[in-house]
């Protein structure tokens, strides 16, 4: 029997080719329609990513660690996938001119806050980790802050001016047909920020989402100081310790046994340590102490 001709066999690859391109299609079809935009479904992705998987971890050994990717890999990679596609210049081919339609504007429905509980302290029960204050919402993780701001429905992202430092943060937007901008958010952070790994997004030009990355893993009780606070000891981590590595476990119990010393007006694990130092010299002959 003669073999396949060359031509056949580029067919047979092109096809399979196709079909497992394809296997996805209906899948990404219902996520896209249940989106309603691009820009919703890829944020919907990357957050997956980041819930579920080790993609945004950043680590100098990654083999080593089995996990993470070195600082910059992520991001080649998004880049790498994009350029995997030629794009279609839909301008390189002339046609005659559409009378744009006019979609049917939707009544934009009002998100309202969730209702705020309180302690018998007057601290605010956690709400998803964080709370609500006048200003804005929050939720936390032990690594991450989530910060929703309202801001005036139109907004664009040029209106917003948004300064992230490791201690502070001020946001401020300019309103439409009004030449001075508006201070949304001014104040210091109850704890240091990777500024360089923070990031803020404009949702649907009615809600400005700050990202914050936790230099100390801890449960933050505000945002800003001054702000309302939430009680600490009501947060709920349903991730078990178990599942971080060793060196984020250690830190996370760390976190919790300082925490709790703070609430019981005990010293915390560095000040423990540095009591032993000290008891330490004490015992050594010559000492000054």
């Amino acid at each position: 029997m003669a073999p396949p001709s060359p031509t056949a066999t580029a067919s047979a690859s092109a096809a399979a080719t196709a079909a497992a391109a394809g296997r996805h299609d209906e899948l990404f079809l219902s996520l896209a329609q249940q989106h309603g935009s691009i820009e919703s479904l890829l944020d919907s992705f990357f957050d997956f990513l980041h819930r579920k998987t080790d993609f945004y971890v950043v680590t100098a050994d990654p083999a080593g660690r089995r996990m993470g990717f070195r600082r910059g890999d992520a991001q080649r990679k998004v880049l790498e996938a994009f350029a995997r596609y030629p794009l279609r210049d839909v301008d390189a081919e002339p046609a005659e001119p559409l009378a744009p339609a006019r979609p049917t504007p939707k009544p934009r429905k009002k998100e309202t806050p969730p209702p705020v509980k309180l302690t018998d302290k007057g601290k605010q029960l956690p709400i998803g980790n964080g709370g609500v204050t006048e200003r804005y919402s929050w939720t936390q993780t032990l690594e991450d802050v989530t910060v929703l701001v309202p801001v005036p429905e139109g907004t664009s992202a040029k209106d917003i001016a948004c300064d992230l430092h490791p201690q502070r943060v001020r946001v401020s937007v300019r309103a439409r047909g009004n030449s001075a901008a508006a201070v949304l958010l001014d104040g210091e952070f109850p704890e240091r920020i990777r500024a360089d790994e923070s990031l803020w997004s404009l949702e649907n030009g009615a809600t400005l989402q700050l990202s914050l990355e936790k230099v100390r893993k801890t449960w933050w009780a505000s945002v800003l100081r001054g702000d309302a606070e939430i009680d600490t000891s009501e947060v709920d981590s349903t991730r078990q310790i178990s599942e971080y590595d060793e060196v984020t476990q250690g830190a996370i119990r760390k976190a919790m046994f300082d925490q709790r010393q703070r609430q019981l007006g005990l010293p915390t694990s560095e000040e423990l340590a540095t009591e032993q130092l000290l008891a330490q010299a004490r015992q050594a002959p010559n000492c000054p102490i």
